[in-house]
């Protein structure tokens, strides 16, 4: 669980933007959902300015579309709280707790909706990027099974797995991440 005061430590310039850019984000996946909702093909966004992260996001961001169905009608209410800040009508101040918790809901959103950590720079918390999550969580165990398994992770993702087996049959593997390379 993220800290919502994480974002309290930017200045409010700084601020200002991550919140333009999570409404705005918020804003045209939403739009985008409602023009393509019987489209099966996941929703692709290229925004048209990122604030200075910590990290790297992977373009355009890719959007899981079971993800953003679960989490519409959340990301619809708590996007209208940062309207009249991302709009300029309120004036953003890193001591509204009130901001920054929905900020950072949207955020937690948006991070689940593309499977990417959405950082500011300046913030104490993992950098921005890809995130590979991986469980396993079985009786008996008799073959190879792996949480994540990847040719490749290059800079930038974070991958956790965990793993519950409650017997390993002689001669099987339980692993947690297999990766044949780390890096560029």
């Amino acid at each position: 669980m993220t800290d919502p005061l994480a974002l309290s430590v930017l200045g409010a310039a700084a601020l200002t933007e991550g919140i333009k850019f999570l409404y705005g984000q918020a804003t045209e996946l939403l739009r985008r959902r409602r023009e393509r909702r019987d489209e099966a093909a996941a929703l692709e966004v290229e925004p048209a300015e990122v604030p200075e992260l910590d990290g790297e996001l992977r373009l355009p961001l890719r959007a899981d579309g079971a993800v953003l169905e679960r989490v519409e009608p959340d990301l619809k209410e708590l996007r209208r709280k940062l309207q009249d800040y991302a709009d300029g009508v309120e004036e953003v101040a890193s001591d509204d707790r009130g901001l920054l918790e929905s900020a950072d809901a949207v955020r937690r959103l948006l991070e689940a909706v593309y499977g990417q950590r959405i950082t500011f720079r300046g913030e104490q918390r993992a950098a921005s990027g890809p995130v590979v999550e991986g469980g396993i969580d079985v009786d008996v165990v008799a073959g190879y099974v792996a949480a994540v398994r990847a040719r490749a992770v290059t800079g930038g993702a974070t991958v956790r797995a965990s793993v519950r087996a409650n017997e390993v049959a002689e001669g099987a593997e339980v692993i947690g991440v297999d990766v044949d390379r780390i890096g560029g």
